[in-house]
């Protein structure tokens, strides 16, 4: 059984998105480096789908398949890109289907849509294979937990407070019980949490 990882960038009081004219840019105030690239690659060592909400979607499609134009960029970030644009996604469109969804010339992402987005999430679970990923995507995030469907979530925290932007636990119901699966300092002070979630009955 597959499981479902949350990977989120989030500063020290639990901001996970950019300011109100560009959510989808935490960029505003992370501080990430070469070892914050190489640990998210590690992400991908069980993983073969990327999931994607519609707005990190949107975002996302218009950098990472174009990496080799951006200003600067490095060895890390090139072999991270590669990583990243060759993997399957699926962004999980719901009730507004994306028209014709592009991710440069790789390949296209699948799309869920309708009203059972859930028993689509689960039945992917249920395949054989990789584990499945989610990049940023806090309100597709918030779903997953509100449905008990996250496995693991691995949340690097960046020594910064921030006054602006979206929560990535607003509008959950009731608890989830947690486990502490690795904590590690990177750099800048960066601390990435990996806590995974206690089945009921476990």
């Amino acid at each position: 059984m597959k499981k479902i990882i949350v990977s989120i960038h989030s500063s020290f009081n639990g901001v996970v998105t950019g300011p109100a004219d560009d959510p989808t840019n935490f960029m505003t105030w992370a501080q990430t480096g070469i070892e914050d690239y190489k640990e998210f690659s590690k992400n991908f060592d069980t993983v073969d789908t990327i999931m994607l909400g519609r707005g990190t979607y949107e975002d996302l499609s218009k950098k990472w398949p174009f990496a080799k134009d951006w200003p600067n960029v490095t060895e890390e970030n090139l072999h991270l890109a590669n990583i990243i644009n060759n993997m399957p996604k699926i962004i999980v469109a719901g009730e507004h289907k994306i028209n014709n969804p592009k991710w440069g010339e790789f390949e296209t992402p699948r799309q869920l849509t309708g009203h059972d987005i859930e028993a689509q999430i689960k039945a992917l679970k249920e395949q054989e294979g990789g584990d499945i990923i989610t990049f940023g995507s806090p309100k597709l995030v918030q779903s997953l937990t509100n449905a008990n469907l996250v496995d693991e979530y691995r949340i690097l925290v960046h020594p910064v407070i921030v006054g602006e932007g979206g929560y990535l636990f607003n509008n959950i119901v009731g608890h989830k019980d947690l486990k502490l699966l690795s904590t590690q300092t990177l750099e800048h002070g960066a601390m990435l949490v990996c806590y995974g979630l206690v089945k009921s009955g476990v």
